[in-house]
């Protein structure tokens, strides 16, 4: 079979600046109705944007340690998913369900 060019969509190749990586959580968390497993693996698409040992180490975590808590069926603590969003350029908010 010939070679069409055609590849698989990889969303971490998009989320060049936080406001993306923001904007693509956002949605899986929006999409998900707030799926905690989805979540992570939209935060497991930022951290390959960003790179691995860049976020690790901005999270304060060992690379290991973040592949870890963002492995399917991990709970990571709040603590971390905190220092996981921070270190990939965004901030957790909350707001009202009414």
């Amino acid at each position: 079979m010939a070679d069409l060019g055609i590849r698989e969509f990889d969303p971490a190749e998009v989320l060049t600046s936080a406001e993306r990586i923001a904007a693509y959580i956002q949605v899986v968390a929006d999409d998900t109705d707030n799926d905690a497993g989805e979540i992570i693996r939209a935060f497991r698409v930022a951290v390959r944007a960003r790179g691995a040992s860049i976020v690790a180490a901005d999270a304060g975590l060992s690379e290991l340690a973040l592949h870890e808590a963002l492995a399917d069926g991990a709970d990571p603590s709040f603590a971390t998913v905190l220092n996981i969003a921070r270190a990939v350029g965004v901030r957790v908010s909350f707001q009202s369900t009414n």
